[in-house]
């Protein structure tokens, strides 16, 4: 290993700490409103590793996510470290990773509109579950969250990447969309599984039972919908940001 390779896996480390410090430290603030929906927290503190995963690559990102996740849910959340290891951390990891993957690569320009086509289809497909939980859920509480959560992922999804000026923006809904899509998905499937074979802690409220299959729909449904504005929304300005204080050291697309 050479001195500059060390240098670069050093500092790829300590991005990753950092990444995760953040992102457990401000995920502390869901202690003031514990929002709990399917299982899942209300969570905008999504933005921080997705600004790492775009400035330092999917790695810093993803482990930084995965780090961080585990140490939320163990100090704060549900207190289950098995739980969280078995799907908070690979959902967190691959969601990010993915992000930052895509948020950072060339893509020929038939290809790209493809995965434009794809990653809008799922705000829009998802809000559509989104409407019939709403329409069957028994609690009023849950009915107007989730209006204010359709409303706000349909405009930062569709309509925001849509009037873009500037391609990098598009290029990070893509990326956004597609990588919170993955990372969902594996939440929603990872607590059925979990329930089928382990006890779920108390403090996600979902009983001691088998969970149906339908929860998956339901668990993934409020992940990225709730999630999905605040990636669009708060990444690119902090991104931004961060590369004009550091420009050595990020290597991030601009967002202007």
């Amino acid at each position: 290993m050479t001195p500059m390779h060390q240098t670069r896996t050093s500092l790829a480390l300590v991005l990753s700490a950092i990444n995760a410090a953040l992102y457990a430290g401000l995920g502390a603030l869901w202690i003031a409103f514990p929002i709990v929906v399917f299982g899942i927290r209300f969570w905008p503190q999504v933005f921080v590793p997705a600004v790492f995963a775009v400035l330092f690559g999917p790695w810093v990102g993803g482990f930084g996510a995965a780090i961080g996740i585990f140490l939320a849910d163990v100090i704060y959340g549900h207190h289950d470290a098995l739980l969280s290891f078995s799907v908070g951390v690979p959902s967190n990891f691959v969601g990010f990773y993915l992000l930052g993957y895509l948020a950072r690569r060339e893509f020929g320009r038939n290809y790209e509109r493809a995965l434009l086509v794809s990653s809008l289809l799922i705000p829009v497909a998802l809000a559509a579950i989104g409407v019939s939980l709403m329409m069957s859920a028994s609690s009023a509480g849950i009915s107007a969250l989730l209006i204010v959560l359709i409303g706000a992922s349909v405009v930062a999804a569709v309509a925001l990447p849509l009037l873009a000026k500037r391609m990098a923006w598009t290029r990070f809904a893509i990326a956004s969309s597609i990588g919170l899509a993955v990372g969902s998905l594996i939440i929603g499937i990872g607590i059925v599984a979990f329930s089928s074979v382990f006890l779920l802690p108390e403090a996600l409220g979902l009983g001691n039972g088998q969970l149906p299959l339908a929860f998956i729909y339901g668990a993934t449904t409020f992940t990225f919908l709730s999630e999905i504005p605040f990636l669009i929304l708060l990444t690119p300005p902090v991104v931004k940001a961060v590369r004009a204080a550091l420009p050595a050291l990020t290597s991030a697309r601009s967002y202007d």
